[in-house]
C-alpha cells in the first residue's frame, strides 16, 4: 500500500509539473476580469496593435504591449503584428506624426500592466499563461501562441 501511495503522489507530481511547463510555453491575450470583451480574432487584433479603431459596445478597444519579457515581445512581432520591431515601431512613429495618434502603450512591468487593464475594461493585451491564471484581476481571452 505504501508503494501505491508513493507512486500516486509522483504521478500527481509529474502532472502538475507538466501543467506548469505548458502553461509558462503559452502567450494569452488577457483584459480586465471585470472586462465585456469575450472574442477577438486574429484580423481584429492586429488591427488593434497596428492603430486601427476596433469597437465593441460602441467603444474602441485599446491594446497595451507587454515588454517585461524579451520572449514576449518576439512572439507578439511574429504573431500579432507580423512585423520586425523596426518596422512596427516606424508604423507607430507615423502614426503619431501623420495622424496624430498617440502610440501604443508600453509596459516592462507586469504589475503596471495589470493596473491599466484593470482601469480600461475596453483594453487587451498579452502574457504568459502562468502569469495570468495567478492574477485574479485578469481574464484570459483566448490562447495566442503555443510552443509545440
Amino acid at each position: 500500500m505504501g508503494l501505491v501511495k508513493t507512486l500516486l503522489l509522483f504521478c500527481i507530481g509529474l502532472i502538475l509539473c507538466i501543467k506548469v511547463a505548458v502553461a509558462e510555453h503559452q502567450v494569452v491575450l488577457v483584459a480586465a476580469a471585470t472586462s465585456p470583451l469575450h472574442d477577438i480574432d486574429s484580423l481584429e487584433l492586429r488591427k488593434i496593435f497596428l492603430g486601427f479603431t476596433v469597437k465593441r459596445d460602441g467603444q474602441a478597444i485599446t491594446g497595451l504591449r507587454n515588454i517585461s519579457d524579451e520572449d514576449l515581445n518576439d512572439i507578439f512581432l511574429q504573431t500579432v503584428v507580423a512585423m520586425s520591431e523596426k518596422s512596427y515601431k516606424r508604423r507607430q512613429l507615423s502614426l503619431t506624426l501623420r495622424k496624430g495618434l498617440p502610440r501604443i502603450a508600453e509596459y516592462d512591468n507586469v504589475e503596471d500592466l495589470i493596473k491599466a487593464l484593470s482601469s480600461n475594461p475596453y483594453s487587451i493585451s498579452y502574457t504568459h499563461e502562468d502569469v495570468a491564471e495567478r492574477e485574479p484581476g485578469i481574464k484570459i481571452l483566448r490562447v495566442l501562441w503555443e510552443k509545440s
